[in-house]
C-alpha cells in the first residue's frame, strides 16, 4: 500500500468519520431507517482506516493521490 492521502485529507477524513459514527451507530434518531443509519457508520469506519493508514482504496483503484512525496536532496543537487 503506498500511501495516496494528504495529511488535510486525513484531517477532513477523521472529522467527517466522527460525524458518520456518531449518527450511524449513537444517534440513530436522526436517521430513520436502521439499515441507512448502520450503513452510515460503517461508512466512517472505513474512511477512519483509511486515514489512519494514509491510503485510500477508492484513490488506489482510480489511481488518484492528495499525496506529494518530497524530492530527495540528491535529485535537488544534480541540478
Amino acid at each position: 500500500m503506498k500511501r495516496n492521502l494528504h495529511n488535510f485529507d486525513r484531517l477532513i477524513r477523521v472529522f467527517v468519520s466522527a460525524v458518520c459514527i456518531y449518527f450511524g451507530f449513537i444517534e440513530t434518531s436522526y436517521v430513520s431507517q436502521e439499515i441507512l443509519a448502520n450503513l452510515i457508520g460503517v461508512l466512517g469506519i472505513v474512511n477512519l482506516f483509511a486515514a489512519v493508514f494514509s491510503y485510500c482504496p477508492l484513490y488506489g483503484i482510480t489511481g488518484l493521490s492528495t499525496y506529494k512525496e518530497k524530492q530527495n536532496a540528491a535529485n535537488e543537487t544534480q541540478d
